[in-house]
């Protein structure tokens, strides 16, 4: 029987994944538009920090979704059937673990922390393996540091039911750990073996997603979003501090009336639409201009577009009037777009092929789990209208059917067979057609 409390290789995993939650918040806070208060809150009420959050805009969730949006899989390729449209068995279970919306999850913890698991398992009385998207505030792996895309040991940690659990994978066994919920889930002490089950697939069933340099799309630019919300906080002191204009009253004003009493002259001057001042003969009276804001204004809009533009994403995702830049800058913006969103896929397609992979491993289907034949099927990048396609579409009439549907009409390979299907059904048909009309016309022998 193994040791039923953590080992060092688990703990150290614990250890390496509760010194990361920190940095996950973080970058939690500035997706979910709960960035840190500009111009740090400490000893302000209440009130100014309700005020402060007012300033905070969310340009992170913009810089993930313009990515994530065009990052979708259609199907895979695999050694059993390598055709144009995809192996039709992995597409079934591609839909029966929900992974064609399930994916963009995944998609979405990649792009905003970097990194991203998935777990592979068959469990009992399920008619399929089961893939589940993994945040990688509860997952964390050791790889191979000669090959990066495999596993060599993981675990997972939640709480459920008032427990606290941590799964432990490797390669021959995964190990499941239990304590008390009231005890931090990241600390080591007082887990106990609940049970343990042999690894029949000889791998470690979890598979991990790294994105560029391990960071997340805004993470090397939370500088701009926090000087972006601090100029956003300016405008808003100076609107709130001077929505109406401020008085001057230039006189020989007397401190004490008649009886000795100071003279309160806030309460005599008071600001509103009803009041009425009296004031002595020869008293002036200055109004001051209001401070400019357009400077402030403008100072925020050169901090989107610096983050625009590091982030090379379109500045229309953050201004609606992005649109109306020039033809040529629009086009530039885009193919900036494109090109960081191909790297995205290129990285995220072994993550896939790896979760497939596991997924006929456990079914038995050697020939289907072959890496070196398995390849997903994304759809492109770049989206064309239904203009450009159709007339695009025109102009290569002699490339082939399949290629010219997935490659310029960008059809997915289901709507391709469907196609194709429907193709087939017509020629019959106008076949049939043109058989009967022949017959009809021969004369009959008599």
């Amino acid at each position: 029987m193994a040791d039923t409390h953590l080992d060092k290789g688990q703990q150290s995993l614990l250890k390496k994944l509760r010194g990361r939650q920190a940095h996950y918040q973080l970058m939690e806070r500035y997706y979910d538009g709960d960035a840190p208060l500009p111009e740090s809150a400490e000893g302000q009420s209440r009130a100014y920090r309700r005020f402060q959050r007012k300033a905070r805009l969310n340009l992170a969730q913009l810089s993930v979704a313009a990515v994530r949006e065009r990052m979708v899989i259609d199907g895979f390729r695999t050694g059993a059937e390598d055709d144009e449209n995809g192996d039709r068995e992995a597409r079934r279970l591609w839909k029966a673990n929900h992974l064609d919306y399930m994916s963009s999850d995944l998609h979405s913890l990649f792009l905003r922390f970097g990194s991203a698991y998935a777990i592979v398992g068959y469990p009992e009385g399920s008619a399929f393996p089961v893939v589940t998207v993994e945040d990688p505030r509860q997952v964390c792996a050791y790889t191979d540091p000669a090959m990066p895309h495999v596993v060599k040991e993981a675990i997972k940690v939640y709480q459920a039911d008032g427990f606290s659990y941590l799964y432990c994978y490797r390669p021959e066994l995964i190990q499941v750990f239990v304590k008390d919920a009231e005890t931090n889930m990241f600390e080591p002490d007082h887990y106990v073996l609940s049970s343990e089950m042999e690894n029949t697939l000889g791998e470690v069933p979890v598979v991990k997603f790294t994105n560029a340099d391990e960071r997340g799309e805004y993470e090397p630019y939370i500088d701009i979003i926090d000087r972006a919300n601090h100029m956003i906080l300016q405008r808003l002191i100076i609107a709130t501090t001077q929505a109406f204009r401020q008085r001057v009253l230039k006189g020989d004003f007397p401190t004490h009336d008649s009886e000795g009493n100071e003279i309160d002259y806030n309460g005599i001057f008071e600001s509103s639409a009803g009041s009425l001042w009296m004031i002595p003969e020869g008293a002036d009276v200055e109004e001051l201009a209001q401070a400019e804001i357009a400077g402030i204004l403008a100072a925020v809009r050169a901090d989107i577009q610096d983050f625009a533009a590091v982030t090379r994403t379109p500045m229309h995702y953050f201004a609606p009037e992005g649109v109306n830049g020039s033809a040529e800058g629009a086009q530039l913006a885009r193919e900036g777009l494109v090109f960081k969103t191909e790297d995205r896929i290129a990285r995220a397609s072994a993550g896939w092929s790896k979760v497939m992979s596991l997924v006929f491993r456990w079914l038995g289907d050697e020939t289907r789990a072959t890496l070196l034949d398995l390849e997903p099927l994304w759809k492109p990048a770049e989206r064309y209208s239904l203009a450009e396609r159709a007339d695009a579409n025109t102009k290569f009439a002699d490339v082939p059917f399949r290629s010219r549907m997935s490659l310029i009409a960008q059809f997915s390979p289901a709507e391709i067979e469907e196609m194709e299907s429907e193709k087939a059904s017509e020629s019959l048909i106008a076949q049939a057609i043109f058989t009967g009309e022949e017959q009809a016309q021969t004369p009959q022998a008599e």
